[in-house]
Formats: C-alpha cells, structure tokens, sequence
C-alpha cells in the first residue's frame, strides 16, 4: 500500500491516538487539562487561555472531549462551565501515560551521554 493510500485509510478509520492528536490544538488543550488542580471550572474562553489557543479551537474540540469524558459540564452553570472528568478512563489513561513518559524522560536525562 502506497503512503497516500495509507494515510487516507488511517484517517477513515483513526485509531484513538490519532483521534487525540489529529489537530495540534487538541494536545495543548488536554495538556492544559492534565495540569488543572482537581474539580477545577473553567468556561471555554479559560481552558483557551489556559491552553494558549483560540476559544473557537476549543468549541470545536469540546465536542471530542465530552464524548471520550475527559471533560464534563458542571450542572446549573449559564454559560456552561466544566471540569477536568478525572474518574473517566481515558482521563486516568491519560494521566498514567503522562507520568510514564515524564519518568522516561527523566530517566533519561540521568544517563552518561
């Protein structure tokens, strides 16, 4: 299979990475998530700031984060304000492998060059 046909095929059918990272702005705002204190709210222009994108990034994105849980609205809030969901699985997923990669890096800078 040629690389265009393979990239067309990747994006037909993603898997869930690259659901995740299929727009760069998608990885700032779950970076952003990921440092946020517990049951902090934010309103989408917060989590823009917070994520050094646009608030229109995170309206498109806001959808993706609901549906895999990593947000969820908090009740009663006009406009609507959320939270960082940290009981989903895809949040804890995330979270785990956040803490992987930093002990891998770190790991590797304590290597003799």
């Amino acid at each position: 299979m040629d690389d265009k046909k393979t990239k067309e095929v990747r994006t037909e059918y993603p898997s869930a990475w690259i659901a995740l990272t299929q727009n760069e702005s998608v990885g700032y705002i779950i970076d952003a998530l990921l440092d946020l204190p517990p049951h902090r709210e934010f309103n989408k222009t917060e989590l823009a700031e917070m994520a050094g994108v646009s608030r229109n990034s995170v309206g498109t994105h806001m959808e993706l984060l609901l549906t895999l849980d990593l947000v969820e609205p908090v009740e009663g809030t006009t406009p609507t304000r959320y939270r960082f969901n940290s009981d989903s699985g895809v949040s804890r997923a995330l979270v785990e492998l956040e803490g992987e990669v930093n002990q891998a890096v770190e790991s590797d800078k304590k290597q003799p060059a």
